[in-house]
């Protein structure tokens, strides 16, 4: 049976295209807007991809970890960095949803259509607030619930988008504050489960560990 990490594998060199593009940059953007970023800032992407949102917000941190499990991905992302010569973004084939921890600790955790992919969520945003530095930020994108439509026979998915309400809760479960969600970007396609043109909803959460946790 394939997995995400096989989908995710074969589809790298070739994954981004202009609708992906587009949908990076408006996440990108509602980051900007939502957390105060900085150049004394050390960021990590889970799930990163080809690395498009990392390289968007790099300039504007200190440095980005960028975790995916997908090494045809991560081989993609390293080929910008040496092309752009970027040097304050280090690919990382990592399994946090496995137990994998990176050693360090981060102001700002970020990710982009990776949660739905994640069994246990619970327990990942749990790991989340661990690798958080005191009065760290915390930035997910992701899909409003739907009816399945969105993704099709794409392998892994255990989660038909999120209801933003209940994942607010969860993160306030954690011991997050300052919880705030807004829409980032809408995605037009046609539905799996209609065969008709539809529109996804992608919504960006933004907590912050506290200064005393």
């Amino acid at each position: 049976m394939k997995t995400a990490k096989d989908y995710f594998n074969k589809s790298a060199d070739e994954w981004d295209k202009p609708r992906r593009v587009a949908m990076a940059n408006n996440v990108s953007a509602a980051i900007r807007k939502n957390i105060p970023l900085s150049k004394t800032m050390t960021a990590m992407e889970f799930g990163c991809g080809t690395g498009l949102i990392s390289m968007a917000l790099a300039p504007e941190v200190k440095h980005v970890l960028a975790v995916d499990m997908s090494e045809n991905m991560l081989a993609v992302l390293e080929k910008k960095i040496a092309d752009n010569r970027v040097d304050n973004i280090t690919p990382c084939q990592l399994d946090l949803t496995g137990g994998e921890v990176p050693g360090e600790r981060f102001d700002l955790i970020f990710s982009s259509m990776v949660l739905h992919h994640v069994k246990d969520v619970d327990n990942l945003l749990g790991t989340f607030f661990k690798l958080l530095n005191p009065g760290g930020r915390l930035a997910l994108a992701d899909l409003d619930a739907e009816d399945g439509g969105f993704h099709g026979d794409i392998p892994d998915v255990f989660h038909q988008g999120f209801d933003r309400k209940e994942l607010g809760r969860v993160l306030e479960r954690k011991g997050f504050t300052d919880i705030s969600v807004a829409t980032a970007h809408v995605i037009k396609k046609e539905s799996a489960t209609t065969g008709k043109p539809a529109e996804f909803s992608v919504f960006l959460i933004t907590a912050k560990k506290d200064t005393i946790s």
